[in-house]
């Protein structure tokens, strides 16, 4: 075998377990982040509806202050009319008004009803929605833990494989190489090398001319699949 493509095979042993490492501790703080915005954004629908609820009971208590000042009115008048001093064309003004306040405090309290309904739903959803918050904050408070406990894990694996990584020559591979090799780690998921078998790459399952097959086996060069680039190696 080519002694670079040796040479990259032992790398890729390590590297290959250093990548999945490292992905994990990129996973880790991110699946955090993600559950903790996701709590965050219920506790803010939540205090949407909490909003919602006191401006409705708010605009509730305006509409029973102001039909229990038309009932006010409303009796004022009825004595006036019934007093017998009022002529007949004030009586008829009198009538007309206290029919303007009837529908009027009819609506109203109409109105009020609706709101009030509105009320009940609101509530019965903040009590749900308090329920699975305080379900969801004690669970995140659990996942937070184990995150600590994995990273801090993740952190002493990754600390004892580049230790390992270090002690792994990279002697007689040109800087190209190694470049292209780095690159590869990073776009082909840690997997920078591929086994070719009967003529097919085992990193994408795809049949290959025979030509690469020939030019891996001069192993004079470092061969690429032409599908997924990584450098390809046989026993």
């Amino acid at each position: 075998m080519n002694p670079v493509l040796s040479a990259l095979l032992n790398l890729q042993e390590v590297d290959r377990e250093i990548f999945k490492v490292e992905a994990e501790l990129a996973r880790l703080p991110d699946e955090l982040s993600a559950r903790a915005e996701a709590l965050e954004n219920r506790k803010a629908a939540l205090e949407i509806k909490r909003r919602e609820t006191a401006e409705l009971r708010s605009s509730i208590q305006e509409i029973e202050h102001t039909t229990v000042g038309l009932r006010q009115r409303l009796k004022k008048l009825e004595n006036e009319s019934s007093n017998g001093t009022a002529d007949a064309s004030l009586i008829a003004s009198y009538q007309h008004e206290m029919r303007n306040i009837k529908r009027n405090v009819s609506q109203a309290e109409d109105d009020g009803l609706k709101r009030l309904s509105r009320v009940e739903v609101l509530e019965a959803e903040i009590a749900e929605m308090d329920a699975r918050i305080e379900e969801e904050t004690a669970t995140f408070a659990e996942f937070q833990s184990n995150v600590e406990s994995e990273t801090k894990d993740a952190e002493g694996r990754l600390a004892a494989l580049q230790e390992k990584r270090s002690k792994r020559s990279s002697d007689g591979i040109t800087a190209s190489d190694l470049e292209v090799y780095k690159g590869l780690l990073k776009t082909r998921q840690g997997e920078a090398l591929a086994e070719l078998g009967d003529g097919l790459c085992e990193g994408c399952f795809v049949n290959l001319p025979k030509n690469i097959v020939v030019r891996l086996a001069r192993g004079t060069e470092l061969v690429q699949c032409p599908s997924c680039d990584r450098i390809l190696f046989n026993y």
